[in-house]
Formats: structure tokens, sequence, C-alpha cells
């Protein structure tokens, strides 16, 4: 029995499932993160990389697996490509706050922590 036919619905849920996900765990950890501003950079990565995956497939660069995907779109654009370049911006906003967060915790803690006497500059 073959289930090849249920991929391009998994794939589709695959990316919404994993963009909710990222979008709910940033909400809860990383306040803040999650908002109209988050509009700018997905509105950017979409603009340019649709454009670039329009003239890519129009003129035959790179074509989409119709076994993979629900659809293919003139001009050979999958539905799942705005939905996983949005992923792709999203998971690079949510990682690059969460380590600048990080670091900036690291170091009020390390500011924070007693020097020993044996580690203080003799002079």
């Amino acid at each position: 029995m073959e289930h090849h036919h249920l991929v391009p619905g998994l794939y589709l849920a695959a990316i919404a499932f994993s963009l909710f996900g990222v979008a709910l765990l940033a909400s809860r950890y990383l306040p803040g993160v999650i908002g109209v501003r988050l509009l700018r950079p997905i509105g950017a990565v979409l603009v340019v990389f649709l454009g670039f995956d329009a003239v890519g497939a129009a003129r035959g660069w790179f074509a989409s697996n119709e076994d993979w995907v629900v659809a293919i779109v003139p001009p050979g654009i999958p539905p799942e490509e705005p939905l996983l370049l949005a992923f792709l911006a999203l998971f690079s906003v949510v990682l690059f706050e969460g380590f600048r967060r990080g670091e900036a915790i690291a170091r009020r803690a390390e500011a924070a922590r007693p020097r020993s006497p044996e580690a203080a500059p003799h002079g």
C-alpha cells in the first residue's frame, strides 16, 4: 500500500507546526520578540526570496517536485514556499534574540560575581 499521496500534506503541516511552535515558545520565553516589528524582517525575506524563486522557476533554474508539495503555482512556486520562508525568518530572529539575551544575562552574572582576593591585581 502506497502512502505517497500523504507527503504534500505532511510537509505543509510540518512547516506550519514548526512556525507556530517557534512563535509560541518565543512568546513564552522571549517576551517582546513576537509582535508587529517582526513583520519587517519576515516581509523583507518574503519579498527578496520569493522574487528570486519566481525568477529562478520562470527561467528553469530550479523546480519543485509535485510529489512533495500541495500544488505548483505559476511560475513554479509551491504554496509551502512563503510559509517556509516566513518560518526561516522567524527562527533566525528568535535564535538571534535568544543568544543576545543569553549573552546579556551571562555578562550581568559575571559582573555581579564577587572577586576573590587572589584574583585582584597587585599594585
